[in-house]
């Protein structure tokens, strides 16, 4: 039997990477995606021309009660799955000052809340590895996103409270990508600031954040630990 691999938010940006790259390496994807069942689609046939399994799991993620309903199918059809992978976010600009119960219940909801009961029912249903990717922003308090960089920040205390809670079945893990790919709110002379002020002068791309993450559910002595893969940014 195959090992598989689920994805959440794998259809797209990080997750599509994700969900390629453990494809090749051999691994069955179970393809979480909410509003991208093109994508979900496509990608799924790509995948599935590699030799590997991939099925497809629609769900909303801010719907927490159907998590363990979600677990549940890819348990009866995956039954050798050995690792999650929390990709999964939200990303909303607001200040402190301008956000409002809605954006926040959104990113404390998505970034947050599913992880930890994805985690959870994970456990119930399988041995191996959770990888929660974070943000390399973590370690600086910028207020641009305030409560997505504080969604993210306690996902972080998460990691490496889950890392104790779950262990030794289940070990937990983080990856904190930094500029990896273009944001609607980031132009190139952005992009290129950046990569002029971080100590390494070079953007990481999606594959260093795959290879990352394969590496640490291939570690069956390592949990509680974040990786950052960033180029550095996180020292500035």
């Amino acid at each position: 039997m195959r090992p598989g691999v689920l994805i959440t938010g794998g259809a797209k940006r990080i997750g599509h990477g994700l969900s390629h790259y453990f494809a090749q390496k051999g691994y069955d994807i179970a393809l979480h995606y909410n509003s991208s069942a093109d994508a979900a689609q496509a990608l799924q046939k790509e995948i599935n021309a590699l030799g590997v399994s991939c099925q497809l799991f629609g769900h909303d993620l801010c719907d927490i009660g159907g998590i363990a309903p979600l677990l549940e199918k890819v348990h009866k059809a995956m039954p050798g799955c050995v690792g999650l992978i929390n990709n999964a976010s939200v990303f909303e600009r607001g200040e402190l000052m301008v956000t409002d119960e809605a954006l926040f219940d959104r990113q404390m909801t998505v970034n947050l809340k599913a992880p930890f009961f994805l985690s959870q029912q994970f456990a119930r249903y399988f041995k191996g590895s959770v990888v929660n990717i974070l943000d390399s922003d973590i370690v600086q308090n910028n207020i641009s996103h305030f409560a997505y960089l504080l969604s993210k920040k306690s996902l972080g205390d998460f990691t490496q409270m889950a890392a104790r809670a779950l262990g030794p079945d289940v070990r937990v893990n983080a990856v904190c990508p930094g500029c990896i790919l273009p944001s609607i709110e980031n132009d190139t002379s952005y992009e290129e600031k950046m990569e002029a002020i971080i100590p390494l002068h070079s953007h990481p791309g999606v594959l260093e954040v795959a290879e990352a993450v394969y590496w640490l559910m291939q570690q069956q002595h390592i949990t509680g630990q974040v990786i950052f893969v960033d180029g550095g940014k996180h020292v500035l």
